[in-house]
């Protein structure tokens, strides 16, 4: 095999395989490809299709064969041109069909009618699939039902089953014949009137979505633990509660939450009531009336399955919010009683949509209730209703103000002044660009707010949307009077977009003020722009007293060269927080798959041991820092507590 132009380190020393020099002291040592450790061949595949990598190291040797053993096990066959796709179907013929445990296939672009073709191409199925447990198709069209639903039943090894139908016109058809094969345990009745033999299935987990509201008949079912479809109502709900017997995992789409029928309400009632006692995770949503079907109406369903542990679903209803705000469905005590009712019940997360206004058809979210209890001895319940609209701040009184650049320049300081003096968190936000020199150029007389106690209980103030200037009068001005009036403002966040070195439009805002902001203990920096010694520096003079910063890094930004940065120049700063950017997809040029490789290996190392990379690659490890600290990272977030 060739030999690899690389770097690599090894005992202090850096080593460069391309021009075969130490770059220090040492000798040079060439490596063949086969000699490098599985950890780095795998890294090497991470940036390769599935195809590219079958293509390039499938029987080669045993070794390789063992490495890349998961991209032939697991197929994804999306996104493949014609070319691409003959030869993995070539590959399952020939060589690896056996070892395939999962495939995805798709009928969008580019290879339209990929589900048609594979059937074609893989034939006989079950003998060259023979060990096949999870199957995904997706865009699948009506007119391929023969193609697929038949394998159910004769995939012996068939676990996990996965189908995204395409929208078509002959909805109605198929969900009769869907609902036919749920019924008939996954027998798929043809066009022909003849039944298929059925084998003993195993199938577990079962996704159908995109088949239109099924209708549901009576079911039994012995071995699906996870399901997922489109149903009616509540009566196909108690449906699925009764057939599936052994159901663990709900995720339903209900066209409408209804009562349930009397002769099912009446079941419920005694000691033979229908209920799914195995079923612990329930996942829903729903359109629903509920000026119609009462709370107490929702705990009846709810009861049908009473080990449940935890619940998240969605409601959706035409009462307007200002109407819905005396419905049950917003009273702690409710959901209170129904953790008590449903004694396994751990999380629940409820969020309810219904339009702002009556002329209004947009849906937004109106109310998210969040609620989890702790199963120790006291048994206590924690309740959050969180709102997210206008009415319910006024009914709930909020105390975050949010102010547009442009009307606040047309107040008056009559009319600012009741607003201000009972908030907590002001926010300024501009939605497009201003003409700042004829706009923001001067400040109104009529704006000044001689009473100092307006501003005193203002503790936050964040910047967002759109600032092509910062350091305008206006702003600055108003801003001005805010900081000098406001005892409790700690706390100064950036939320800023769509104009360029933004972190320069920050300190020519900063710098007019620097007089007052001895006060900000707090800083919250998402903008675009450079983190660089000049900004850090400069921000830490402006704000001396800094003990919080939170900070968007760029993905060209080096994250230890920031971390050192502002640990060197903030001397009072106690808790680090970074939200570390993604390469852009779009970028493929040489030098980005070099940095991207750079930032996969450095998210695997700080995902492993986020302190330990912090020692190794910071100030943080060096004994003269001599400072504790912690440190975790959840997903693109970094926390470092000093």
């Amino acid at each position: 095999m060739r030999l690899l132009h690389f770097r690599f380190q090894r005992q202090g020393q850096c080593y460069s395989m391309r021009h075969k020099q130490p770059l220090s002291i040492g000798k040079t040592s060439p490596m063949l490809f086969e000699q490098l450790p599985d950890e780095i061949l795998l890294i090497v595949c991470s940036y390769l299709s599935s195809f590219h990598i079958t293509k390039a190291f499938n029987d080669l040797n045993y070794r390789l064969n063992c490495t890349i053993n998961q991209y032939r096990q697991h197929l994804d066959l999306r996104g493949l041109d014609l070319r691409q796709f003959y030869f993995f179907c070539k590959m399952l013929r020939v060589s690896f069909g056996k070892q395939v445990r999962s495939i995805t296939l798709s009928n969008a672009a580019p290879s339209v009618r990929q589900l048609t073709l594979f059937r074609k191409q893989v034939e006989p199925f079950v003998h060259l699939l023979p060990n096949l447990e999870r199957l995904t198709l997706l865009d699948y069209y009506d007119d391929e039902l023969d193609l697929y639903l038949p394998l159910i039943s004769v995939l012996k090894n068939l676990k996990e089953l996965k189908i995204v139908f395409v929208k078509n016109k002959n909805e109605a058809t198929l969900c009769s014949l869907i609902s036919q094969m749920l019924t008939d345990n996954f027998v798929y009745f043809d066009h022909l009137p003849k039944r298929r033999k059925r084998d003993f299935s195993i199938l577990q987990k079962l996704s159908l979505t995109g088949t239109g509201f099924l209708k549901l008949t009576p079911i039994y079912n012995e071995t699906i633990t996870h399901l997922t479809l489109e149903i009616d109502n509540t009566d196909d709900l108690v449906e699925i509660f009764a057939g599936f017997e052994h159901l663990k995992y709900l995720n339903v789409n209900m066209k409408q939450l209804t009562i349930l029928a009397s002769s099912v309400y009446d079941i419920t009632s005694d000691e033979r009531k229908i209920q799914c006692l195995s079923l612990t995770d329930f996942h829903f949503q729903t359109k629903w009336q509920p000026e119609n079907l009462t709370f107490t109406h929702f705990v009846a369903i709810l009861n049908c399955v009473p080990n449940i542990q935890h619940l998240f679903c969605i409601l959706r209803t035409e009462l307007t919010q200002d109407k819905f705000i005396h419905s049950d469905y917003i009273v702690v005590d409710k959901w209170r009683a129904l953790f008590h009712e449903l004694s396994s019940l751990v999380d629940l997360t409820c969020t309810i949509k219904c339009p702002l206004k009556a002329s209004s058809y947009v849906e937004c979210d109106f109310l998210r209730i969040n609620a989890n209890v702790s199963r120790a001895s006291q048994q206590s319940i924690d309740i959050h209703l969180c709102y997210n609209n206008e009415i319910m701040n006024n009914v709930k009184n909020d105390l975050t103000l949010e102010l547009d650049i442009q009307d606040l320049h047309k107040m008056t300081g009559s009319q600012l002044a009741p607003r201000l003096i009972r908030s907590h968190e002001l926010t300024l936000y501009s939605d497009f660009f201003v003409d700042d020199d004829k706009l923001l150029s001067t400040f109104p007389d009529s704006l000044s707010l001689p009473d100092h106690l307006v501003f005193s209980q203002i503790r936050s103030l964040d910047l967002l949307g759109e600032f092509p200037s910062m350091n305008n009068i206006f702003l600055v001005t108003f801003v001005e009077q805010l900081i000098r009036r406001s005892p409790n403002l700690h706390s100064i966040g950036f939320f800023l977009y769509w104009v360029e070195n933004m972190t320069d439009l920050v300190l020519n805002f900063l710098r007019p003020l620097k007089n007052y902001l001895k006060q900000i203990k707090k800083c919250y920096l998402y903008t675009e722009g450079d983190i660089d010694e000049k900004f850090v520096s400069e921000l830490a003079c402006l704000i001396p007293s800094l003990t919080l910063l939170s900070v968007k890094i760029d993905w060209y930004c080096n994250t230890a060269e920031v971390v050192n940065l502002c640990l060197l120049h903030m001397k009072h700063l106690i808790h680090l927080e970074m939200v570390l950017e993604e390469i852009p997809d779009y970028l493929d040029e040489d030098y980005i798959d070099r940095i991207k490789m750079e930032k996969e290996i450095e998210t695997l190392a700080m995902a492993r041991d986020t302190r330990e990379w912090l020692k190794r690659n910071t100030i943080l490890g060096k004994k003269s820092f001599n400072r504790i600290f912690r440190a975790e990272k959840n997903g693109n977030d970094l926390k470092i507590w000093l």
